[in-house]
């Protein structure tokens, strides 16, 4: 019902690859987690998250299982002096009674891919899209904000509240989960050619890597896609017309109930 792929490259930096992948395709589960921090505990804070999200999320909803991973990091940092202060982003996806079930803190984000069509199922967590809010920015003065690398939760730090989105499926559709490596070089637009010219998910995933890299590939790179092939479930959603003649509707009934009521307690 499920298939699931993923990339993951350091890109054009130095050091170590902090991001992290993970998925299980027969528990329709996918995440992206990408880690912050010096040395090498940004790779350790994202491993730990994917650990624990992988190990409870059969037991537990999606968001707690993503706040026992922030509870975690939380801890190893405290345990060890030289992780103090690492952190991590997380997208994930689990798809279940062709629902999909999105979560996430940071800016790594989910898009969805259907019908030759992208749209965004997250929102990032950061200082940038809050401006773009505020002030209607153009997605070039987003790309070229000397804050755009500055997240507002994480896990690891405070008390970050997971975004969330629930999502009809439909089959077909593609998911992709990705860390900022991958959209701070592709704009909207470019993921869309990549996916429209790629003969699967694996292909897909490739070609979004290479093309990252191509672009500059200044940051750890990571791209996991989901293919959904179970059944559609189809959101009910009424017209505005529908809508209109339904008040209407309402309304007459309405009145007649209370005209009734009326004759009712003038026979008493």
């Amino acid at each position: 019902m499920t298939a699931i792929a993923g990339l993951t490259d350091p890109g054009n930096r130095a050091g170590e690859n902090q991001d992290s992948i993970g998925w299980d395709a027969a528990r329709s589960i996918a995440l992206v987690a990408d880690g912050l921090g010096g040395h090498a505990s940004g790779q350790v804070a994202s491993g730990i998250v994917k650990d624990t999200v992988l190990e409870l999320v059969d037991a537990l909803e999606l968001s707690a299982a993503v706040m026992k991973a922030h509870a975690a990091v939380v801890e190893a940092a405290g345990k060890d002096e030289k992780m103090h202060g690492m952190a991590s982003t997380i997208v994930a996806i689990k798809i279940a009674q062709s629902l999909g079930h999105v979560v996430w803190i940071g800016d790594s984000r989910a898009y969805l891919w259907r019908d030759n069509e992208i749209s965004h199922l997250t929102q990032d967590h950061s200082v940038v899209e809050e401006l773009r809010i505020e002030e209607h920015l153009s997605e070039t003065q987003v790309r070229t904000h000397p804050q755009r690398n500055q997240v507002t939760r994480v896990l690891g730090a405070g008390e970050p509240e997971p975004g969330r989105h629930v999502f009809p499926m439909h089959k077909g559709d593609w998911v992709l989960l990705c860390s900022d490596g991958l959209s701070g070089e592709l704009r909207d637009g470019e993921i869309a050619s990549v996916l429209k010219s790629s003969t699967s998910i694996e292909d897909a995933a490739a070609k979004l890597i290479a093309a990252s890299l191509e672009k500059g590939g200044r940051d750890n790179v990571s791209a996991v896609l989901v293919e959904y092939d179970g059944p559609s479930r189809r959101a009910f959603k009424l017209s505005d017309a529908a809508i209109s003649w339904l008040a209407v509707l309402g309304g007459i009934l309405l009145a007649g109930l209370l005209a009734g009521a009326l004759i009712w307690f003038r026979r008493r």
